[in-house]
């Protein structure tokens, strides 16, 4: 009897994080804007930071997450306070924004983003 419940115990504890959610995630997104531009974002929750790389102009800013909601990532930039970027998780849509006359301004337009797999 003490073997029995000692296995229902033990198998009890090993299976409490099957389903627990792994915090040191990578994400990997390709966002297309109306003009085709394309950006590749690197979202990392363990780091908290968010890089993103501008396809064309080989640009990339790397961002510090600030609030994370069921439906938002906002993160501003490190190097510049007056810029951030914002990320719809359900709808897959992302935005650049600018910090000018005390008010958030979109500077990128129709960000839709699909998350990706590394090929190899």
């Amino acid at each position: 009897m003490k073997k029995l419940l000692g296995i229902v115990v033990l198998s009890l504890l090993l299976s409490g994080n099957a389903y627990a959610h792994n915090k040191d995630k990578f994400v990997f997104l390709i966002c297309e804007d109306s003009f085709n531009e394309m950006y590749e974002v690197h979202i990392d929750f363990r780091k908290k930071t968010v890089s993103s790389f501008n396809m064309k102009s080989m640009d990339s800013i790397k961002h510090e997450i600030t609030k994370t909601t069921e439906r938002w990532i906002s993160a501003k930039a490190i190097d510049n306070d007056n810029k951030r970027i914002i990320i719809h998780r359900y709808v897959g849509e992302a935005e650049f924004q600018e910090f000018k006359n005390g008010k958030w301004k979109e500077t990128s337009y129709d960000l839709e983003c699909k998350k990706i797999k590394k090929n190899f």
